[in-house]
């Protein structure tokens, strides 16, 4: 189990010596790339990435061939990324300290059809779990499909974002799951009190936004790994997420 926040835990559901039933992969991360959608109204800067030729054109003087490389500029909660408690509270874990039990785990995705400025509340995720005919274990992931695609849709400020309520976000952080992952980009409205980020982040759940490819999803349960960017003392980090689809349908 991996320690978080003031001495409080989340339960693993990793089971080791185990075989997975892996028919499909599915990249559930986006590309990174100049030009990328970013919060245009906010200070912190955009995904950059610059090639070094000058520098490695120095570097390879003499040689008998040329090399190539790159220089990164950008925040850590660009793109696709798994946050921490840290984001608010900083004795909280960062991504380095994550254990790896918590990123090989079970999932289950709840489908809440929403458009822009719509809330999913407590009473759709319960109706969607229904649906999926799925428990949720402590330790396990919860992935919440709206259909919204920011990264298709070019949604620079994330205008057209749905939103999860206050009591949405308490429904799913009391089963207790090791991280909660959507396809929306900007989760909070803006305007419903409280706000529940800070009793979001102290309950020590991962989280992830702007997800593509949900869709491809077709079962209601599903291997989950996601590997974020090992940083030091980073709140969040760039995050490769893959569902891994079981061969045959139950």
């Amino acid at each position: 189990m991996s320690k978080h926040g003031s001495g409080q835990r989340v339960p693993s559901t990793l089971e080791l010596n185990q075989t997975w039933d892996m028919g499909r992969l599915v990249d559930l991360s986006v590309d990174y790339y100049n030009g990328m959608p970013v919060d245009v109204s906010s200070p912190l800067p955009c995904f950059e990435v610059r090639e070094l030729d000058e520098e490695m054109e120095a570097l390879c003087r003499g040689l008998e061939y040329r090399s190539y490389t790159q220089e990164v500029r950008m925040c850590v909660q660009a793109g696709n990324h798994l946050e921490t408690g840290a984001h608010l509270y900083r004795e909280m874990e960062s991504v380095a300290d994550i254990g790896l039990d918590r990123l090989f785990l079970s999932a289950v995705l709840l489908h809440v059809p929403r458009g822009k400025d719509e809330k999913v509340t407590a009473k759709d995720l319960e109706e969607a779990l229904s649906s999926a005919g799925e428990d949720i274990s402590p330790g396990e992931a919860i992935l919440v499909a709206t259909g919204y695609n920011r990264h298709g849709s070019g949604d620079q400020a994330t205008d057209l974002t749905p939103h999860f309520s206050y009591d949405a976000i308490e429904w799913a952080v009391n089963l207790r799951p090791s991280i909660i992952a959507s396809d929306m980009a900007n989760w909070y409205d803006g305007e419903e009190q409280p706000n529940f980020w800070p009793m979001l982040l102290k309950s020590g759940t991962l989280v992830s936004g702007s997800l593509v490819n949900l869709a491809e999803i077709v079962d209601s349960r599903f291997r989950l790994i996601a590997l974020p960017m090992k940083i030091r003392g980073a709140m969040a980090a760039p995050v490769r997420m893959i569902a891994v689809l079981p061969a045959t349908n139950r």
